[in-house]
């Protein structure tokens, strides 16, 4: 008797070819250099937010709307990531510096308890992260657009040169 041999894999073998097909739907986008540089704003800015482990989904979700590409938003929100102590560094120094006094994140803040590190710090670091944020956000934009326009452009060799036969 012979039994039905079950293929070992079969499934991750869908799986994978779904997991391939939106990546290559995602990386293939030819979007203008305006929506690329709207992704790579909207990119910087989701990545130096606190937003845990929803950032990737998050700029997904937002691209659409804001019409921003979603790859670029993915990639530079990637390359955020290192960046994150000195950008929540800058975030925590600018929210200090515009803050009122009795607001400001102070070296005696943790004798005073948790809800005063708490009340005291979340105001002043969102709204740094959110200056800090807006500010990279836009030289994102700047730089994706940029970037975009200039490896769309062919080359000054290639457009000078002669056709073959």
């Amino acid at each position: 008797m012979t039994q039905a041999r079950r293929i070992p894999g079969r499934r991750r073998g869908r799986l994978a070819r779904i997991y391939r097909y939106a990546y290559l739907k995602l990386v293939r986008e030819n979007d203008s250099p305006d929506r690329i540089g709207r992704g790579a704003g909207l990119g910087v800015f989701i990545g130096i937010l606190p937003t845990l482990w929803f950032g990737p989904l998050l700029a997904l979700l937002l691209a659409g709307p804001l019409r921003a590409n979603r790859a670029a938003a993915l990639a530079a929100m990637a390359a955020t990531g290192p960046l994150m102590p000195l950008l929540w560094t800058a975030a925590v120094v600018v929210g200090n510096t515009l803050v009122a006094e009795e607001r400001r994140i102070a070296p005696g803040l943790i004798e005073q308890g948790l809800a005063a590190i708490l009340s005291n710090f979340l105001g002043t670091f969102l709204m740094g992260v959110t200056l800090v944020g807006t500010a990279l956000a836009v030289l994102a934009y700047a730089l994706g657009r940029w970037l975009a326009t200039r490896f769309r452009q062919p080359s000054s060799r290639l457009r000078n040169a002669r056709p073959a036969g």
